[in-house]
């Protein structure tokens, strides 16, 4: 038998590595995870805010964004980096996804957290995990960048600094231009733009696990009061209905998110931003007509009747209404326009929120026949006051919310703008609202005396020993132009009221709730430490989480926990 032939001996080849992806496509993954964790960021804060208010949410938000960057960075370049898997970024969207879902969860618990340390737990079930998970997904990408050929600092040290203040960059980007979207469409909702960072982690990673999340994204889209659907709103009126309230409609917009909510049992409607209240009215019912002879709406805020006594100033103009102009910085639900638009006087509004406007006029009763500028104030009055000077008899100035006063529009150089705009026998009346036990109050009126010569000033209720809410006041301070001539006003007739028992109660304000105006103009008082001018509002901000912190328990004695849990 012929010899079987011998088999020639191939050498064995190498197992072949898996193709490396190339340069640009590694950076744009790492960037994109990033990215998207940066618009987490304002996501996330945007979903706090009708729970806790704004600036409550922030307090510890930056703070945790840079502790878990660094936890993230120590982890991926310890020993501990042999525990990170390599598709750590097909986890990203699993535990996005469930983030609605908690929030939805610990929100519940929001008046036992408080508004300091409820936020601040929230975000370490929901956006930190993310955002640690994102900084993890990075790194393990930019690992695939062959960096051997520069020393040991810099392949080591470069990529996670690039990516710290790539993040930085993005946040602040995403944060500024967010107003500008949010609730453009359906999808660019609150909890929309959760779903919408979940599913983009989701497309970028490939991830397997997405079983995993089917139950958050029906509770999402079914269960979550939150999630602005139609089916959604459904649900969130029959948890409300146990609170005898019902939602009437809902928007997110520029300035946050504004709801309009009616109660049964009491009978009135508010327009709501975030945790806040813009304004509200008693509805007219058969058994107030009976008891007080309400012929019409009443607001339930008498600071916003009291305004309308710029009109009783005695010494201003004595043209007819027909023939006089008036403007409002600030708009809430219309109850003073209302009331000069019905007087005959030429009204123009400048409000920063469009869905504020459409709600006033829809809800509220805010009639057509009005001018309006759906705009910042700072711009229209540094504008108007410098093309059209003198064009007001009336201007008033009632823009606070959230619990904090927005700084820009109280300084010496916006209320400068105003007084140009002010016709010489013109009269401004302007709504602060402020913790009298801190110091903003003092040196906001520090400040309009110093601009307006002649002011008076009045709280809209009694003080109080016994409530510690009081200590949380409206002021409306009054002022001319006219160093000379004390502001007084006339007494009111039946045509001021308009039918009204609130404004024949209030108008013009009892002298009982006059607080007494500080002396403004020697040189002692203006040093940066008493007024406020552009570039030292900071002397302002600073006492803004004592006193959002005071307004977010307030609020919470005006409504029930669970109208502000569950929007």
């Amino acid at each position: 038998m012929a010899p079987k032939p011998k088999r020639s001996a191939l050498p064995r080849q190498p197992k072949q590595a898996p193709p490396k992806r190339p340069v640009w496509k590694t950076v744009a993954l790492a960037a994109a995870f990033l990215g998207l964790a940066a618009l987490a960021s304002p996501v996330s804060q945007a979903n706090l805010s009708p729970v806790y208010g704004s600036i409550p949410s922030s307090i510890f938000h930056q703070r945790g964004i840079t502790i878990v960057a660094l936890l993230a960075f120590m982890a991926s370049k310890s020993s501990l980096r042999k525990f990170i898997p390599k598709n750590v970024r097909q986890y990203v969207p699993v535990q996005a996804y469930y983030v609605p879902m908690i929030q939805w969860a610990l929100f519940k618990f929001s008046s036992q957290l408080g508004p300091e340390y409820g936020p601040l737990l929230t975000e370490l079930l929901t956006f930190y995990p993310t955002l640690f998970l994102a900084c993890l997904a990075t790194s393990v990408t930019l690992e695939d960048l062959d960096l051997s050929a520069y020393s040991h600092t810099i392949s080591e040290g470069v990529p996670p600094a690039v990516s710290y203040f790539a993040f930085s960059f993005a946040q602040k980007l995403f944060s500024a231009t967010l107003p500008s979207f949010v609730g453009s469409n359906d999808f660019l909702t609150r909890s929309g733009l959760q779903l919408l960072v979940a599913s983009s982690y989701a497309a970028l990673s490939s991830t397997p696990y997405l079983l995993i999340s089917i139950p958050a994204m029906v509770h999402t889209m079914f269960a979550n009061p939150h999630y602005q659907s139609s089916f959604a709103t459904k649900v969130l009126n029959q948890t409300l209905a146990a609170q005898n309230f019902i939602l009437l409609e809902r928007r997110d917009s520029n300035t946050g998110y504004i709801s309009v909510l009616e109660s049964h049992v009491s009978q009135y409607r508010v327009l709501r931003c975030d945790h806040s209240l813009l304004g509200g009215e008693w509805l007219v019912t058969p058994e107030r007509k009976a008891r007080g002879g309400q012929t019409g709406r009443e607001t339930i805020y008498s600071v916003f009747t009291m305004l309308e006594s710029v009109r009783l100033v005695e010494g201003a103009s004595l043209k007819p209404d027909s023939e006089k102009n008036a403007l409002f910085i600030g708009l809430g639900i219309g109850t003073s326009p209302t009331a000069f638009i019905k007087h005959g006087i030429n009204t123009t509004i400048v409000e920063l929120d469009p869905v504020v406007h459409e709600f006033a006029m829809k809800y509220f009763e805010l009639p057509s026949n009005h001018t309006y500028a759906i705009e910042d104030a700072i711009g229209f009055v540094s504008t108007e006051s410098v093309d059209h000077p003198q064009s007001y008899d009336y201007i008033i100035h009632d823009v606070f919310t959230g619990g904090a006063e927005p700084t820009a529009l109280f300084t010496i150089e916006f209320l400068e703008g105003l007084e140009k705009m002010l016709k010489d026998d013109g009269v401004i009346a302007i709504n602060y609202a402020g913790d009298m036990t801190l110091p903003p109050p003092q040196i906001i009126l520090h400040t309009i005396k110093y601009v307006f010569p002649t002011c008076r000033v009045f709280r809209d209720t009694p003080e109080s020993d016994t409530d510690p809410n009081a200590l949380f006041v409206n002021l409306v301070v009054f002022c001319t132009k006219s160093p000379n001539v004390p502001l007084t006003f006339r007494k009111a007739v039946s045509a001021d009221h308009l039918g009204s028992l609130s404004r024949r109660e209030f108008i013009p304000p009892d002298p009982a709730l006059e607080v007494i105006m500080p002396e403004v103009r020697d040189e002692k008082m203006r040093t940066k430490d008493y007024v406020l001018r552009s570039g030292n509002e900071g002397i302002i901000e600073k006492y803004h989480r004592q006193a959002a912190v005071r307004h977010w328990g307030i609020m919470r004695t005006v409504l029930p926990d669970a109208i502000w849990e569950n929007w």
